[in-house]
């Protein structure tokens, strides 16, 4: 794996700095304040700290020994800082992405596909992969060695990547409809037609599996297969309290898009952070820990710069996002429409493959799982890790990655 030279531009990660070092310090004092909650019924409702202060805790309500807190108070404050430390440790690290200058083969608008294999032989099997419109499409093609798009190529599969990249002055009038029928259609009907000899497979990640089972309903002719990749459908299923609450403020979101104009990134991220309050508290404590010139240093920073580095959501998709899927639950109840048409993912004949990934706090698995519940032909399978780990991590080859190549090959 190889890092370039220093970017000018500072690292403004975890993005918003200051939300995730005020969760941090919240955590740890309302954690000592609620110790005579610990084993009892109340304690479910705790945040997740990291393993060792979580168990000196449970320790601490046990036997209620007022020295004991005393060091718990210091052991919470040491925390923080190394969260803090961790944090600085990030924004000093070298590495920076090398871009994979893969070929443009289509576009329109802002929105390109990316050729993952341009060499390979016309008659190769081709998956179009379609990201998240939130996150930037580079993490299907993260860095050597964490590539989804190398290993498929080297399966002999052309992987071509729907790249959203920033809304253009066409997409800022977009909403969740537009994106499916003038971008993600006209992108399988270009591709059908360029490689007519080869089966095409539709493939989407996260919300780009969302927008796919529309895209796969609409054209289902053109498609041998549909994979949905960790994509939720039941925008009801386990959303955490926090979250549930921030979702739900209606008015709220409403007045931001209207101030904007779209929903700015650190307030998505602020959103991603209810649904762990302390992630960033464990994972920055556990870096500043590591050897940083190690490559598990290197993949964390790698990680971490995809997660800081989204795009805001143009107003139309935004609103769409807020009512049609987390208020009114419509994939789930069947009532989303696409281009005046609801989508019906039951009537999507082609075989499907789900990837519902074993811990997931970003979609949940009975969210995922209920995609897979009305699809006809749907095999699931539970790649290890989580959310982004199941894509980027050390066991992605031998889990994601190697069970849709295998999938790919043999339909």
């Amino acid at each position: 794996m190889t890092s370039t030279l220093q970017l000018t531009t500072p690292r403004l990660g975890p993005r918003p700095l200051a939300l995730h070092l005020g969760l941090a310090t919240t955590t740890v004092a309302s954690s000592l304040a609620s110790l005579p909650l610990r084993h009892q019924e109340e304690a479910s409702s705790l945040p997740q700290l990291p393993d060792s202060f979580d168990s000196a805790l449970n320790a601490a309500a046990t036997n209620g020994d007022a020295e004991m807190l005393q060091t718990l108070a210091d052991q919470g404050s040491g925390l923080v800082q190394d969260m803090i430390d961790g944090i600085r440790l990030y924004h000093l690290h070298p590495y920076r992405r090398v871009s994979r200058d893969r070929p443009v083969i289509w576009q329109a608008g802002s929105t390109v596909i990316l050729d993952g294999a341009p060499d390979a032989p016309v008659t190769a099997p081709t998956v179009l992969l379609v990201p998240s419109l939130v996150n930037r499409a580079y993490v299907l093609d993260l860095m050597p060695g964490r590539s989804l798009v190398d290993y498929l190529a080297e399966c002999g599969i052309r992987p071509l990547v729907l790249d959203w990249q920033a809304p253009g002055m066409q997409e800022r009038e977009f909403d969740v409809s537009d994106y499916v029928t003038q971008r993600i259609c006209p992108a399988i009907e270009f591709v059908a037609k360029t490689y007519p000899k080869t089966p095409l497979h539709l493939a989407g990640y996260c919300m780009g599996g969302t927008l796919a089972v529309a895209a796969a309903f609409r054209q289902p002719g053109e498609i041998r297969s549909f994979i949905a990749i960790a994509s939720p459908w039941d925008f009801h299923a386990e959303i955490g309290g926090q979250a549930k609450i921030l979702l739900g403020q209606r008015e709220m979101w409403a007045n931001i898009l209207a101030g904007f104009g779209e929903l700015p990134v650190d307030l998505l991220q602020t959103l991603f952070a209810s649904l762990d309050p302390n992630l960033g508290l464990r994972k920055f404590s556990k870096f500043a820990k590591m050897d940083m010139s190690s490559e598990q240093a290197q993949e964390f920073v790698a990680i971490e710069d995809w997660l800081n580095d989204g795009y805001p959501l143009v107003k139309g998709v935004a609103a769409d996002v807020f009512n049609k899927w987390y208020d009114q639950n419509e994939p789930e109840i069947g009532s989303w429409m696409v281009d005046g048409s609801i989508v019906r993912p039951q009537d999507i004949r082609v075989p499907s493959l789900i990837a519902v990934p074993r811990t997931d706090k970003i979609v949940p698995r009975p969210s995922a799982l209920a995609l897979a519940s009305v699809l006809p032909s749907a095999t699931v399978i539970t790649p290890p890790s989580g959310h982004v780990g199941m894509m980027t991590g050390r066991q992605a080859k031998d889990g994601l990655w190697w069970h849709m190549g295998e999938w790919i090959l043999a339909n």
